[in-house]
């Protein structure tokens, strides 16, 4: 079969190595001029920048794509240079409880072997099946699923995570570092199921590592690889829609500089954002969920910032996690319902500096989650300077030298992610719900056209580098076998 893939972040590249190893002929194609998507780098006055993804952690799901086509391990850990990132995390805490202020290293400075083993377990449990299986709701009924099932239930995966957390966990700043990563499901974490600490695993427990020419080197080294197997990659070519009869897919359009022009598929694999890919799959009888509870979004600031004052900066380290003293506050500002959404009143924020992983000087970024569009329809475009002054001296008066002075590269708001066709504006999709969850997240398979799967971000698993690289692998599964 000839595939079509649109969208050449890291699920596209890795439905494609893995189509491609299956013995398909395979073609993505690619708005942007250059492959990654919200993993890419881009170059900004000279400066390489990571507008989305800043770290990989589970490389060997990369690694696993690139063999699919050809790419030994050896060669491919070579081409990648990935560099370790320790320590994973720095929290930088208030007083809190009547513990001094101070700094946190994860994992080093956390003394929770019990809640690690926890964590680790609930990970093994959730894997193979319900994370890097298909998890539709036809495969519970085999005794293997159940068995799997169950052990989740047996752990607790059903409770709120804070509450797993609160009963292993004495310290309120570990309880912090391990629960922060309920942003990522788009939920408070007494409100994120307890299956969740996977993603705390993913980091804590498994790793994290960081390419030396930045998070773009991945995709790269994908899509080189893709080209070197003899798939074709279409740079700059905008999808206009589909071709087909209802039902099917035999084609699409796309235009690029020299014209329109059109590409005949036997089937397709859309990573799009929600907004995009239910459009180009309307005309053609494919269905979208009718209501998708959305994820918060984020403010992020892309500076330019003196080296020498960053040395005396309150933490040196590649992440670091600066909070505020209000905990379910913040998560109850930034993920309340339709209309009821607002701005951090006490912020918390992420600062990435990936020159401590490098050695070599690099712009640093700040992150400030906030409300969704949906959530807080707030004119970005008119407060967003104002905003981004605030959390720049927020950040000063917090320690961080030189912050509120440095040159501004870039930032991205709510607004110019809307613009990039994400779902109210937020680049983090679907909020990781109970009801949004493995088989209750959007289908890979498109209901309606029987030659179309989604993969990415809105479907499953769900939002990360490795369920993107994931999806993609269980995209060229599905289609492979339909």
């Amino acid at each position: 079969m000839h595939i079509g893939i649109i969208g050449a972040g890291l699920s596209g590249l890795s439905a494609a190595l893995h189509l491609l190893g299956a013995g398909h002929r395979v073609t993505v194609v690619e708005r942007s001029a250059q492959v990654g998507g919200r993993a890419g780098t881009e170059h900004l006055r000279g400066h390489p920048v990571d507008p989305g993804a800043s770290v990989l952690t589970m490389p060997e799901l990369v690694f696993d794509a690139l063999a699919a086509a050809g790419l030994d391990r050896e060669a491919a850990e070579a081409e990648l240079d990935l560099l370790p990132v320790t320590p994973a995390y720095a929290g930088r805490f208030p007083a809190l409880d009547g513990r001094p202020a101070g700094v946190l290293h994860v994992p080093d400075d956390l003394a929770v072997d019990d809640h690690m083993r926890w964590q680790e377990a609930m990970f093994d449990a959730a894997y193979e099946r319900f994370i890097g299986g298909d998890a539709a709701w036809g495969s519970y009924v085999n005794p293997r699923d159940l068995a799997a099932l169950g052990r989740l239930v047996r752990l607790g995966a059903l409770r709120s995570m804070q509450h797993q957390v609160d009963r292993r966990v004495d310290d309120p700043r570990a309880r912090r570092m391990l629960t922060f990563q309920a942003l990522y499901a788009g939920v408070a974490p007494s409100a994120a199921r307890a299956v969740y600490a996977v993603i705390s695993h993913m980091d804590v427990g498994l790793g994290v590592w960081y390419p030396r020419a930045g998070m773009g080197r991945v995709a790269e080294v994908m899509a080189r690889q893709f080209e070197r197997a003899g798939g074709t990659v279409l740079l700059g070519h905008e999808v206009l829609g589909l071709d087909g009869r209802r039902g099917r897919v035999t084609g699409l359009r796309a235009r690029s500089e020299a014209g329109v022009r059109q590409l005949p598929f036997d089937g397709v694999v859309l990573t799009a954002d929600a907004p995009i890919t239910d459009r180009l799959i309307a005309p053609l009888g494919g269905r979208a969920p009718r209501r998708v509870r959305l994820s918060p979004s984020a403010v992020v600031v892309h500076l330019d910032v003196d080296p020498d004052l960053q040395e005396h900066w309150p933490t040196q380290a590649h992440h670091t996690l600066d909070f505020g003293a209000a905990w379910e506050q913040t998560f109850a500002e930034i993920t309340a319902t339709r209309g009821r959404g607002r701005l951090m009143s006490d912020p918390s924020f992420l600062i990435t500096r990936p020159s401590v992983t490098t050695g070599e000087d690099s712009p640093v970024s700040v992150l400030a989650p906030c409300p969704n569009l949906e959530s807080a329809l707030l004119e970005w475009d008119s407060i967003g300077p104002d905003y981004v002054r605030d959390v720049l001296r927020t950040l000063a008066g917090r320690g961080y030298r030189g912050i509120a002075d440095a040159e501004t590269l870039r930032v991205d708001t709510p607004a110019d992610w809307a613009r990039q066709g994400m779902s109210a504006g937020t680049p983090f999709a679907a909020a990781h719900t109970l009801t949004q969850t493995g088989p209750l997240r959007r289908p890979q398979r498109v209901p309606g056209i029987g030659n179309a799967v989604l993969a990415g971000s809105m479907t499953h698993p769900g939002v990360g580098v490795p369920p993107a690289l994931i999806s993609g692998r269980l995209a060229a599964e599905a289609l492979g076998s339909s």
